[in-house]
């Protein structure tokens, strides 16, 4: 499961978590979405930008492999609006959660990882993702395209846009992540809360970034 932006672009108001997201508090799903699932890009050379090989599966997070601390980056828009880790409670929670789980992410690889649904004070829901970076590099202008769904073929977003410009997402450090927020209509918060682990289908394709 992932995050996002308005339609094409349900994603982009996820660029800026504290203007939206400030005064929300974070609603639990771990029933809906298995916290332990990441979504693994091994990429690949081209040009001096990257794209990923073909499709890729879910990965299941290995505790054993020794990996570097992972740090929370607040998104660049963000930080321009005032918001910091400290001050502002979305982002404090999702430090929280990546001081507790500092090895989440897979090797040389960018990964998603599901944390929360949101709920704001008009009662609108967003899905809260982190993005890693476990490259070698840092990593910028970020886009992939994003399915999440059953086997029934229903799907909370098919083949979906979501773009972490440098603009608005900022540069992501290697061992280091930011927040992914994908706006949910009812309807699809309704088919994501059926989803489990045996039943769901989730893929990413067309992964590209720029080394920052």
């Amino acid at each position: 499961m992932h995050v996002g932006h308005e339609a094409k672009h349900q994603g982009h108001s996820g660029n800026r978590l504290n203007e939206r997201w400030e005064r929300n508090k974070l609603k639990k799903v771990m029933n809906v979405i298995m916290m332990a699932m990441l979504l693994g890009l091994i990429a690949c050379s081209s040009n001096g930008e990257e794209q990923a090989e073909g499709d890729k599966n879910v990965e299941q997070h290995d505790e054993s492999a020794e990996k570097e601390p992972l740090t929370l980056q607040v998104l660049k828009g963000d930080e321009e609006a005032g918001a910091t880790i400290e001050n502002n409670n979305i982002y404090n929670e999702l430090n929280q959660y990546v001081q507790a789980h500092p090895d989440i992410g897979l090797e040389n690889d960018f990964s998603l990882y599901i944390v929360n649904t949101i709920q704001n004070e008009s009662g609108d829901s967003s899905l809260v993702m982190l993005g890693i970076n476990r490259l070698p590099t840092p990593i910028k202008n970020i886009s992939f395209d994003f399915t999440l769904g059953n086997k029934d073929g229903e799907y909370v977003w098919e083949n979906f846009e979501v773009t972490m410009d440098e603009e608005t997402a900022g540069v992501l450090n290697e061992n280091s992540t930011f927040p992914i927020v994908l706006s949910l209509t009812d309807e699809q918060e309704e088919l994501l809360r059926s989803l489990n682990q045996e039943n769901q289908v989730m893929k990413i394709e067309n992964f590209q970034y720029e080394e920052g």
